[in-house]
């Protein structure tokens, strides 16, 4: 009896170590992820957004920046719910295959089989697996004619947005090839009200946000604004930021309508591990390494002898900027929300430089990245005096191609068409072999938003 008092009198005190050991840890990894993030937010490429780390399942930081509400100097808050864009798409795909294992729809059904637009021969190969796999064949939705007029969301209804889709020439035989397509996703809303006879929302509610306590969840309808509203915000010329207008959500359905907090997406990212909220055979589709639903599978090396399993997926639209990553070998995982659009390499970037402090590495100093440096000129207007100084101190700074080529694309699409014109031109000199330079110089001088740049000629000669 005595024994066994002392035994586990001595078991308690171990745990008790134990647990003060990682709490130590924890305090620690949470104060470097701190630090991480204060570099990103100090030079305006995180201005607005929540991050959240989790280690081994639990959260271990979670913090908040900027504005909610530029207007009214609304803060943003760790329970507030931003736009996620695309991230929707695995959501969708999740509740698809849950309403499979409910018999309320098959994966081989076709398109034709829901719609009668789509009584034709495409509409007769497609399936929901070729929809939710990208594998369909239909176009993204910047070829739809009117697209890109405010007056196209104001007038078009989903029954005129099914029509159109259905009129679009596929651009492959189903199952042949892959091509993004926001359409596809649309039509996969659609396909979910028609076999549960309840909204998207309803059904969404029902079989995902109820279940998992996902509270702060929900899908923007229309041109509404959504409950723990943030606002949308993107660079403008000049400096700082403008509020982004508003878009029909209900053209962008099951495939970027979902609006959801950190704390929510946290909440799906655990119920994909066990069995009870996604049977294994629905997560070997979820997940396949050759046609995953909407998740981007992969290793990430961490050091040089040492890779881990990632699923990853990414969202952006209207200012509005989501990352999830999921490290599945060790339940760890990275949430980012944002809106002020951080780009998608700078996600990556800040995703993989947390990583390193979870997986005990020292993370890269970012204080002389030559990106941060430039948005740090855009916000304040005084992105040609951060351009030239890049220029007089080239031995200060490591130039990135990559990450300079997708800022200069990011100043494109904020219809900061000058500026991304001269960094392409800049970072044409900088890599003088690189045909990826020149093509994506190409791109930008044919794009629709250069065409009136007053020194397009002289730098797309």
């Amino acid at each position: 009896m005595d024994f066994l008092v002392g035994a586990s009198i001595s078991f308690s005190l171990c745990a008790e170590q134990s647990s003060e050991e990682e709490l130590d840890k924890s305090s620690s990894s949470s104060a470097k992820i701190k630090n991480i993030v204060e570099n990103y937010v100090s030079s305006h490429a995180l201005d607005g957004g929540v991050i959240l780390v989790a280690k081994s399942g639990r959260v271990i930081f979670e913090g908040s920046y900027g504005l909610a509400d530029r207007l009214i100097d609304k803060p943003i808050k760790n329970n507030n719910s931003f736009q996620i864009a695309s991230l929707s798409k695995p959501i969708t795909a999740t509740l698809v295959l849950r309403l499979e294992e409910q018999g309320k729809l098959k994966l081989d059904s076709t398109l034709a089989d829901y719609f009668p637009e789509f009584n034709n021969a495409s509409g007769k190969k497609i399936t929901l697996h070729h929809l939710l796999s990208h594998t369909s064949g239909l176009p993204n939705h910047f070829v739809i004619d009117g697209w890109f007029n405010p007056d196209f969301h104001r007038k078009t209804s989903e029954l005129e947005f099914t029509n159109l889709i259905a009129k679009q020439s596929p651009l492959f035989e189903p199952g042949e090839d892959y091509h993004y397509s926001n359409l596809g996703y649309f039509l996969l809303g659609k396909i979910i009200e028609k076999s549960t006879a309840a909204s998207y929302l309803r059904s969404i509610k029902k079989n995902i946000y109820e279940p998992l306590n996902m509270t702060e969840s929900g899908v923007a309808l229309g041109f509404q604004s959504y409950p723990n509203n943030v606002k949308g915000y993107q660079w403008k010329a000049g400096g700082g930021y403008q509020e982004q207008i508003a878009k029909n959500m209900s053209l962008f359905g099951a495939g970027a309508g979902i609006y959801a907090s950190g704390k929510d997406l946290h909440r799906f990212d655990l119920a994909l591990y066990g069995d009870d909220f996604l049977t294994e055979k629905s997560k070997k589709r979820l997940f396949s390494p050759h046609h995953p639903y909407s998740w981007r599978i992969g290793r990430v090396p961490i050091t040089q002898d040492h890779e881990v399993n990632v699923h990853t997926y990414d969202g952006k639209f209207g200012g509005y900027s989501a990352m999830m990553t999921r490290f599945i070998d060790d339940k760890h995982s990275v949430i980012i929300l944002s809106n002020t659009g951080i780009s998608y390499f700078l996600k990556q970037q800040l995703t993989l430089d947390i990583a390193d402090v979870l997986y005990g590495q020292d993370a890269p100093n970012r204080q002389n990245d030559t990106t941060l440096s430039l948005i740090k000129g855009v916000v304040s207007g005084n992105f040609n005096n951060a351009l030239n100084g890049l220029k007089t101190e080239k031995n200060n700074f490591d130039f990135n191609e990559q990450s300079l080529s997708s800022l200069a694309f990011e100043l494109l699409w904020a219809n900061i068409a000058s500026d991304s014109l001269k960094l392409f031109d800049f970072i044409i000199n900088e890599f003088p072999n690189s045909s990826q330079a020149k093509l994506n110089l190409q791109r930008a001088c044919e794009h629709r938003l250069a065409k009136n740049v007053e020194n397009r000629v002289n730098i797309c000669s």
